[in-house]
């Protein structure tokens, strides 16, 4: 989510990335322009301008060392976290193991230990003034005190990788992982990666790397993970890293670059004008001062992966510097193996009930040893509403498994939410766990209302060129009359175009500065798409068309706590010549909690039975409003699963079928025009 709303701010991502071309298989960055906009957030810039005087200062205590190049000694180890938020959780063992592959590859490529750094011994006759670098850092695979409720697969003792979470919704930060090195590995419509110039570990900001740049090997193809030549070898995450502490590219324009620009600032990297491409042969590019040549195998130039090997002395120790500088934001400790105990997770973290109709409420909780712990643990619950009783089933646990916590006697109980703490104890050991739940005893339901545009809008989406937006704009506004609080949102659109890859559609709430990019380059050369951006759904499957429900690229939960009353607009731009297209329809769905009606219908034989049921049950009532009578059927979590209208008469009586409805509560709403009621039925 972004809350600055500005033009140049819309197509970051596009316009300020490293990116490499897909036909022409070159990599490029545009980091400059990319820290130019984020310099632009006044807390960013004071964090970044706090950051380098503490990385001055550094820089001048390893440059006055003598030998600054060899100097040795116990190098700083950073703990890493891989995130990979569109891949399948049936590969994580794969993926898993293409994170280790990653983390072996810095390790060797930042203390030249990588086999091809051998090349440097012919080479270096070229480079009279350069010395090798090898820089005082390692990595390592955090395997403990991961951070909880993000990642349900996320288990202590295991490496830190997620599988599903969107990490920072689509962006670059996220806070609850702050004090990892962070790599995350999504699909970048084109892009290889990108990097803030001096990362903060403190924020949790990122390295972000395509799914087609990360690693070596065969990769992950279950999950779309696979490192596709000539980037297939995992120098643009140790070249994208090498921007996060610090370094600036070896040249001083990637095709428009004159000499007498400084370069990249460091002594022995000679300054070159412009940046070198694909292979070329040692000492074959000419430097900007007489008889020097451009340091091509550097890490920070943009040759292909097998061409590039090594880093300098002098850019060495400026990332030395920078890592000692930002030293005290790391995590301790995270590398080494967890202790043996338990984690507590809970699996419906909200209910809703109310007195009145419900007596009881049951959680759901997961109980995951670690390290082979198997001493017995014993459940305890504090904070549960006055009156109401509390029961575990089973009441203890000593290895891997599920319980059920249920509060009972909620009919006696006043209305109100209660956080209760749940607590599980180990004997003998004492090793304690606490997750909290949310019971809302409060007489509300989740209930989703769909708010849509015209059909056949026709809208014209301007054609764009190299990258930069067709104008105008294509904006359109669907109004939203209902006051309520945000509890979910899902948004369909339905767009006509012939090369969709082209396109970033964006949604953005009434206050006119909170947006939501649902759609961002993703599906390349495909043609047309109608599809339902829902947080719950999977990853992107690219079709042409591409029609169903899936995941948007940034978390429409961002939304969520928002008043959902005013103007929503959608945007979409197109960045790309000769393809055009047209935006023909789209709505919004807002899930929010409504009070439980009264009855409101002046008549005494309202009726819906039999209740409980198998899934069909019959809706009696005697009207003469002469209103067609709507039925609404929700589920628990606020979905609607059954609409109709039916023609109203004296004494009306309905069958509804919910085919094949699982077991569970249900909401049934009958509304007589202004008269509605809300009735919860259970499906056996």
């Amino acid at each position: 989510m972004n809350t600055n709303f500005t033009l140049k701010a819309i197509f970051t991502l596009i316009l300020f990335s490293c990116f490499v071309s897909i036909t022409a298989q070159e990599r490029s960055c545009g980091m400059l322009e990319y820290m130019d906009q984020q310099m632009q957030d006044p807390e960013f810039a004071r964090e970044y301008e706090l950051s380098q005087e503490k990385f001055k200062v550094k820089l001048q205590q390893l440059l006055s060392e003598e030998n600054f190049s060899q100097r040795g000694g116990n190098p700083i180890v950073i703990p890493v976290a891989v995130h990979f938020p569109t891949a399948n959780e049936a590969d994580r063992a794969c993926l898993e193991a293409l994170a280790q592959n990653q983390i072996d590859i810095l390790n060797a490529d930042y203390t030249a230990t990588n086999a091809d750094i051998s090349q440097w011994n012919a080479a270096s006759g070229f480079y009279p003034n350069t010395g090798l670098g090898v820089a005082s850092i390692s990595f390592c695979m955090a395997l403990s005190d991961h951070p909880v409720g993000l990642d349900s697969e996320l288990l202590e003792g295991n490496p830190a990788v997620t599988i599903g979470y969107d990490f920072g919704n689509g962006g670059n930060t996220d806070s609850n992982w702050g004090g990892y090195m962070n790599f995350v590995i999504r699909p970048l419509g084109g892009l290889l990666g990108f990097s803030p110039l001096g990362g903060s570990i403190a924020a949790g900001q990122a390295v972000t790397i395509s799914t087609t740049a990360f690693g070596s090997g065969s990769g992950c193809s279950g999950s779309g993970i696979v490192p596709s030549f000539p980037f297939n070898l995992g120098r643009t995450t140790t070249h994208e890293l090498g921007h996060f502490y610090n370094l600036a590219h070896t040249f001083n324009g990637d095709g428009n670059g004159v000499c007498g620009s400084g370069g990249d600032g460091i002594a022995d990297t000679p300054e070159v004008a412009n940046s070198t491409y694909g292979c070329p042969s040692v000492g074959n590019v000419a430097g900007c001062v007489p008889g020097e040549t451009a340091l091509t195998m550097s890490f920070m130039d943009y040759g292909d992966d097998r061409c590039l090997y090594m880093f300098s002395a002098g850019q060495a120790t400026r990332m030395d510097a920078w890592v000692a500088a930002i030293a005290s934001q790391i995590k301790p400790g995270v590398c080494s193996p967890a202790e043996p105990g338990f984690q507590i997770a809970s699996n419906n973290s909200e209910i809703l009930s109310c007195p009145t109709t419900d007596t009881e409420a049951v959680f759901n909780f997961s109980y995951t040893t670690i390290q082979g712990f198997d001493e017995s643990t014993v459940f305890e619950a504090t904070g549960a509403p006055a009156g109401a009783t509390v029961t575990f089933s089973p009441t203890t646990l000593s290895s891997s498994g599920s319980f059920t916590m249920t509060i009972g006697n909620l009919d006696t109980t006043a209305t109100g939410e209660y956080t209760i703490a749940v607590t599980g104890t180990s004997s003998p050991g004492s090793v304690v766990d606490i997750v909290d739940v949310l019971l809302k005893n409060t007489c509300t339901a989740i209930v989703c209302d769909t708010y849509a545009s015209d059909a056949n809008l026709a809208l014209n989406i301007a054609d764009g060129n190299s990258g930069q937006a067709g104008q105008p704009l294509l904006q359109h506004i669907i109004s939203i009359p209902d006051l309520a609080i945000i509890e979910g949102i899902t948004v369909n659109v339905d767009v006509t175009h012939t090369y969709i890859g082209d396109l970033i559609v964006r949604i953005i709430h009434p206050d006119g500065a909170t947006f939501i990019d649902v759609y961002n380059s993703d599906c390349d050369n495909d043609a047309n798409f109608d599809i339902t951006f829902d947080d719950e759904a999977g990853a992107l499957a690219c079709a042409s068309p591409t029609i169903g429900t899936f995941a948007p690229r940034e978390a429409l939960s961002e939304f969520n706590g928002m008043q959902a009353q005013g103007d929503w607009t959608i945007l979409i731009a197109d960045f790309f010549a000769q393809d055009t297209g047209n935006l023909n329809d789209w709505s919004i769905t807002i899930c929010a909690e409504e009070a439980l009606s009264v009855d409101e219908f002046s008549l005494s034989d309202f009726a819906i039975f039999p209740n409980p049921n198998s899934g069909e049950f019959s809706v009696k009532l005697n009207s003469n409003s002469g209103n067609a009578i709507n039925i609404d059927v929700f589920d628990i979590r606020g979905r609607r699963i059954f609409n109709n209208s039916y023609t109203n008469s004296a004494n009306f009586n309905q069958t509804i079928n919910l085919n094949n409805a699982k077991s569970g509560m249900y909401l049934v709403t009958i509304s007589d025009g202004a008269n509605k009621i809300t009735k919860k039925i259970i499906v056996k």
